[in-house]
């Protein structure tokens, strides 16, 4: 037999079986719906952003600065409003920047470089979000800057392109009540971000890791004989909920340890690094808390027995590893959308996205970080029981398969199985 014979048979075979064609339908319309909902939404967040209003605190009160705000205040279409205070401004507006008191002299003086403070609220985990209102606060510092040559040039009659003020902007970020610096705040976005996609990828592996361990033992004829012994069957499916939580964990830890050992490898050592990377440490144990940081490991050891549980239904309900693969695939991917999602919408920590985060697992994390910081028990305690629930159910669903002969027999949609056509 040549080669061409043995690809059609194989290309044939997964054409030909259901649970290929569920999941790649599956993975189109779950998709599909994802991306116009991250379109709507980023969309929405980001055009709300650019619209924002800025508070602007005056500490230089001399005719200088006057004619500057005015100048920027109508380039910027009435944008910009004056305060008080950085506390009562962002009360009302969420960017404000302040004009320090040598402002003018630092303005007049062509060797001195412009100085100026914003403070910036951030209520959500979006990166999107984030960086848009960080954009703001240096579109207005730029608007200043050019502000700041047309007066100059006006006074004393020559091209504003003549004068080239640089602009320094100390940057400070209220992260849901934490007061930040920006290289803190970005470094803390940056984790935030990329630990939900994380912990869809660990628990979309074990689902997979759970059903086709399942699935194996089925081919292999060991199930039966496993199902035979005198052992409540719930003690089965918890064993290898279990095995295969141990099997990603340690698939996990031998993942990050590589990582981690790339980047040492790869980067120079400098005499700052252990230093710095100590303090970053400390600020994020800081920022975050040890509470947040036991909360957080614990949902995602539910998320394990929620994906495990979930591998391990499918795992008893199919003839082989290959269809196991076939359907606990998508599940990876959906677990991956679901947290490339919560990177994009922006939507607000609060009881509803915490009933979302807890059903869906993978932004569970974030979520309990987040209220935790907030002070927010409710959103928590209302995330938490949600995950708890939708693992109990399909645990629940589980031991349900496997006290029934759908784990020896498989299971029939109408007049087919779910198992591979030959």
């Amino acid at each position: 037999m040549t080669l061409k014979p043995l690809i059609i048979r194989e290309v044939k075979a997964f054409v030909k079986n259901p649970a290929f064609i569920m999941s790649i339908v599956l993975l189109f319309v779950f998709y599909g719906l994802l991306g116009r909902i991250i379109s709507t939404g980023v969309q929405t967040a980001v055009e709300e952003t650019l619209n924002v209003q800025v508070g602007v605190v005056v500490k230089d009160a001399s005719e200088f600065v006057n004619k500057v705000l005015v100048i920027a205040n109508q380039t910027s279409g009435g944008r910009l409003k004056l305060v008080g205070d950085v506390e009562s401004g962002l009360s009302m507006y969420e960017i404000v920047v302040v004009i320090p008191p040598d402002f003018t002299y630092r303005a007049v003086n062509l060797n001195e470089t412009l100085v100026l403070e914003s403070y910036t609220k951030i209520n959500t985990v979006s990166p999107v979000v984030s960086s848009a209102k960080s954009g703001v606060a240096t579109m207005v510092s730029e608007l200043i800057r050019k502000s700041v040559a047309y007066t100059i040039a006006v006074e004393n009659d020559i091209d504003p392109s003549l004068i080239d003020k640089p602009v320094m902007v100390n940057s400070t970020i209220q992260f849901y009540g934490k007061t930040m610096k920006m290289e803190e705040y970005t470094a803390f976005s940056a984790i935030t971000g990329i630990i939900p996609v994380i912990v869809a990828i660990i628990i979309g592996v074990n689902a997979m890791y759970a059903s086709q361990f399942t699935a194996t033992e089925k081919v292999e004829k060991a199930f039966e004989m496993l199902l035979a012994q005198p052992i409540p069957r719930r003690n089965v499916v918890f064993a290898k909920i279990i095995g295969s939580i141990v099997a990603s964990m340690l698939m996990g830890i031998a993942y990050f340890a590589g990582i981690l050992l790339m980047l040492s490898s790869a980067t120079p050592p400098t005499p700052n690094t252990s230093e710095s990377s100590v303090n970053l440490a400390e600020f994020l144990l800081q920022a975050v808390g040890f509470e947040a940081l036991l909360i957080s490991i614990g949902s995602i050891v539910l998320g394990l027995i929620f994906s495990g549980a979930t591998g391990v239904t499918l795992g008893s309900i199919v003839s082989d590893e290959r269809i196991a693969g076939a359907l606990t695939t998508p599940i990876l991917f959906v677990f991956i959308g679901v947290g490339y999602a919560l990177l994009f919408i922006g939507l607000p920590i609060n009881v509803a996205t915490g009933v979302i985060a807890g059903v869906t697992i993978a932004p569970l994390p974030v979520v309990a970080v987040v209220s935790t910081m907030m002070g927010d028990t409710a959103t928590l305690a209302v995330s938490l029981l949600a995950a708890l629930i939708s693992t109990l159910s399909v645990m629940s669903i589980a031991v349900y398969v496997f006290n029934r002969d759908i784990v020896v027999l498989g299971l029939r949609i109408g007049r087919l199985k779910i198992r591979e056509r030959t």
